[in-house]
């Protein structure tokens, strides 16, 4: 566990009353203001119950002198919050930061960088994965904070003083804790870490608009023949499209056993739809397109079929896979860090599958340093015996 503790925090933790920020003309105010900064905490709030994407409902933002809650309600020119969120010269911290991130990508238009994420640091610095925002603050602050407006409607005006309280808190504990756990981080020479993992994330995010690969994360996909899984792809990459012009998650237009079906059975009428599991609607509304992508996929040459999807790991591979792991949670127990964070089971399968050839991405950089070189000299022990 870490030694970190709350003696080198500010004792003032009432929290402030937060300035509102509700027009164009003050949100570019504020932001020249923020580009000075050293660093900014972030958070967002939004109602994602029945959409693909998150309805922003409030921005907050916080500096060393107050905490801002900014209505993207009432805001139409971002420009002077896109300056701030890609400053080079300012952090901008968040905590669990991956929903907010579509959040900025989707009303903003750019994603927050320099990154610095305090779930992750709370991992690196001895504190356990996932921690949330509320163990986090009593952890670093010793301060029990409420969470009874987590669920509410942040689209609904006026906000409640419940609400606003709550988004307020937020960020001012975020601003606390960042310093503390930067300097922890640089203690333990583990900056370069957290770094190396929020460039990991924002690659992630910001992702092109190719879903091309989509279809590897349909359940049982890997069980359809190779021409099948061309059938997948297509219709998984229309599934992608459709959830987000129809603006619904991605279920609502069909679910992966309703893909699996059509791709299966090579559908050739809407009757087969409907059997397949797809909903009536968007039959009616799509049937004749995704008739055409089966047909069209179906008529493709082998060379255009997408790389087959691997089955799961063989009885033996998967003995070998908890030998890894056994490897990686001794690391991870050495390192105090959560053994999931060092080499969780992507990494070990990807590694196994490689049988020592090709590295994983994800093993490279300070994971490599710390328990790559491990596993892959345990892999080649395995493999030596093997041969033998």
């Amino acid at each position: 566990m870490s030694s970190l503790t709350t003696s080198d925090t500010n004792t003032n933790n009432q929290i402030p009353q937060p300035v509102w920020i509700g027009d164009n003309a003050a949100l570019a105010d504020w932001c020249k203001r923020w580009l000075t900064a050293e660093f900014l905490a972030v958070d967002t709030e939004f109602v994602r119950t029945t959409t693909f994407y998150p309805k922003p409902g409030l921005i907050q933002v916080a500096d060393a002198d107050a905490c801002y809650l900014i209505d993207p309600l009432e805001i139409s020119e971002w420009g002077p919050l896109a300056d701030v969120l890609q400053a080079p010269d300012v952090v901008k911290v968040f905590h669990a930061c991956a929903e907010d991130l579509e959040v900025c990508r989707q009303l903003v238009g750019v994603l927050p960088e320099p990154l610095f994420d305090t779930q992750l640091a709370m991992a690196f610095t001895g504190f356990g994965g996932s921690v949330g925002f509320q163990r986090a603050v009593s952890a670093l602050l010793d301060i029990d904070i409420p969470k009874e407006a987590t669920r509410t409607d942040w689209l609904q005006r006026p906000l409640t003083s419940v609400q606003m309280e709550y988004a307020t808190a937020d960020v001012f504990y975020l601003y606390k804790i960042y310093p503390m756990l930067d300097t922890a981080l640089r203690d333990k020479c583990r900056l370069s870490w957290l770094q190396e993992e929020c460039q990991r994330i924002l690659d992630q995010a910001s992702s092109s608009d190719d879903y091309s690969a989509a279809y590897q994360k349909v359940k049982l996909g890997w069980k359809l023949r190779p021409q099948e899984q061309c059938s997948l792809q297509a219709l998984a990459v229309w599934r992608e499209e459709e959830a987000r012009r129809r603006d619904v998650p991605r279920n609502k237009v069909a679910d992966d056993q309703a893909l699996w079906n059509i791709a299966r059975f090579k559908a050739r009428n809407r009757d087969q739809l409907i059997k397949a599991g797809l909903r009536p609607h968007i039959v009616r509304d799509a049937g004749k397109a995704i008739l055409q992508l089966v047909a069209e996929s179906l008529n493709k040459d082998e060379t255009q079929w997408p790389e087959r999807l691997k089955k799961p790991l063989s009885i033996e591979d998967g003995n070998n896979l908890k030998k890894l792991r056994k490897v990686a949670n001794h690391r991870a127990e050495e390192l105090d860090v959560p053994p999931e964070l060092l080499a969780n089971k992507r990494i070990l399968d990807a590694l196994i599958r490689s049988s020592g050839g090709e590295i994983p991405e994800a093993l490279s950089g300070w994971r490599m340093e710390e328990v790559g070189g491990k596993l892959i000299a345990k892999l080649n022990e395995i493999s030596g015996r093997t041969d033998d």
